[in-house]
């Protein structure tokens, strides 16, 4: 996965709140957590990330994870 910047990832899932550290995925993994998915991420420095997984909330499937890929990859095609 190319890197994109953790604002876009927000904004994507609708982070309400700050991104946690979570240090079992590494020194530098945090997670974002959004309504239908949470996001853990590599901090590439300087807001840059590399996204490590999509996981879909409690009780939802498959369709959460694809649909937040879809809109990454149209929120890449207009920011950059």
């Amino acid at each position: 996965m190319p890197e994109v910047e953790s604002s876009i990832i927000s904004q994507i899932i609708k982070c309400k709140g700050y991104h946690k550290h979570v240090p079992e995925y590494g020194e530098r993994a945090w997670i974002a957590e959004g309504e239908t998915v949470n996001v853990i991420y590599w901090d590439a420095g300087n807001t840059w990330c590399d996204i490590m997984d999509v996981v879909p909330k409690k009780g939802r499937g498959q369709k959460e994870v694809v649909e937040f890929y879809r809109k990454l990859r149209k929120a890449v095609r207009k920011y950059y």
